[in-house]
């Protein structure tokens, strides 16, 4: 839907600009790897999961 503010139209979404205003910087390169090793292990932790469940569903076959 078109929006009028001033000068410019827009289709209901803020400037660019808005969405960075208050937001957290990038982490530094320990936060990310650690984020990174938090999610390797996530995803390890699934796959164990879903491994065990393909060999009940190839017991029950």
């Amino acid at each position: 839907m078109w929006r009028r503010r001033s000068w410019r139209f827009y289709f209901g979404f803020p400037p660019f600009g808005f969405y960075w205003h208050g937001l957290k910087p990038f982490p530094s390169k320990e936060e990310y790897i650690s984020m990174l090793q938090e999610y390797r292990d996530a995803l390890e932790e699934e796959l164990k999961e879903v491994e065990k469940d393909i060999e009940e569903i190839k017991k029950s076959i």
